[in-house]
């Protein structure tokens, strides 16, 4: 039963899971903003964004992502197959009857807005993808042959850190030491992503001995008390960490190896306005990975970026800019 008090709704979607997420009405003439965050994230990861938008009158769709918060939480690798994901986002706009809306997308969300993009192009107003960029869905190669490619494209591996989170014994040790995990996720120093996240091996044992780092101002954890870092690890905790990493599992499964099978070449082209807001000081998704994606999917007159000196977290990191930055950007694509 929904709290009439509370911003948030639930909604059984077409394929029969149950979302929680973020709904407020926006005023005439404003449009609708649909924010999709990644791991490890709850809808409340934008409060930064829903304290802003929320006043200047736009509206908000702000789901849990499948796995998270009050969302269901299957753990069949198939259920989070990328498209079926976008299809219960569409239900969800639907129910709120919000045809057209601006898509902002962190980490795995991403994932989402490009399919959103690919098949669905005709219900966004423009793209927003943050630190992540567009991704052209494609078979994925086993875990180990893709850390040598990307040791051979960029002279180091990037995503290390699949290894552990691929495992089956992955989700009940970051429930053991899940402060251990947010202290790596959420770190003051960004460059510890360089050994703790991109070289295989190291994530698992940093977790399954429990061990602690600094972490970021904007999730203090040592020493500082938060509340959002406390209602991030509830949040987690209460779920589980089996579903969250399914989204891990069924890429590398193969779920969503099938997705653009007979589409054209054009078919994969971004067709709406994009701001890609890039992290300088993310070291999984490189600056040198991120640019190149995005210039070969997006023709330039769409495309805006801007740069920000933080690590993967630019929305929580830098909020005032980044705020600033979407709303005239927004601004500038609705009155072109």
């Amino acid at each position: 039963m929904e709290n009439p008090g509370s911003p948030y709704k639930k909604l059984k979607t077409a394929r029969g899971y149950t979302y929680n997420y973020l709904s407020v009405r926006g005023q005439a003439g404003r449009p609708t903003l649909l924010f999709m965050h990644g791991f490890p994230d709850t809808s409340h990861g934008w409060h930064h964004q829903i304290s802003y938008f929320r006043t200047k009158g736009y509206g908000l769709v702000i789901p849990d992502m499948l796995g998270y918060g009050g969302t269901d939480k299957p753990t069949n690798p198939a259920a989070f197959s990328h498209t079926a994901i976008a299809h219960d986002v569409l239900d969800i706009l639907d129910a709120e009857g919000a045809y057209s809306v601006y898509v902002i997308a962190h980490d795995w969300g991403a994932s989402i807005a490009s399919i959103l993009s690919i098949k669905h192009s005709e219900r966004i107003l423009g793209f927003v993808f943050i630190a992540v960029p567009y991704l052209v869905p494609s078979k994925c190669p086993p875990l180990e042959l893709a850390l040598k490619e990307q040791e051979r494209i960029f002279g180091r591996p990037a995503t290390g850190y699949w290894t552990f989170l691929t495992k089956d014994n992955a989700a009940p040790e970051i429930e053991k030491n899940i402060e251990s995990l947010l202290d790596v996720f959420y770190p003051a120093d960004p460059e510890i992503w360089m050994t703790l996240m991109n070289m295989p091996g190291n994530l698992e044992p940093f977790v399954v001995e429990g061990r602690r780092l600094a972490s970021a101002k904007y999730l203090p954890g040592i020493l500082i008390s938060s509340q959002y870092r406390e209602q991030l690890k509830n949040l987690l905790l209460q779920g589980g960490m089996t579903s969250p990493l399914t989204w891990y599992n069924c890429t590398v499964q193969g779920v969503n190896d099938d997705i653009i099978d007979g589409l054209q070449p054009e078919d994969l082209l971004i067709r709406r306005p994009t701001l890609m807001a890039l992290a300088k000081f993310d070291y999984v998704a490189f600056e040198s990975y991120v640019r190149p994606t995005m210039h070969q999917h997006t023709p330039p007159e769409l495309l805006t970026e801007k740069e920000y000196d933080t690590g993967h977290w630019i929305h929580l990191e830098d909020p005032l800019r980044f705020n600033s930055d979407l709303e005239q950007w927004i601004e500038t694509v609705t009155n072109s």
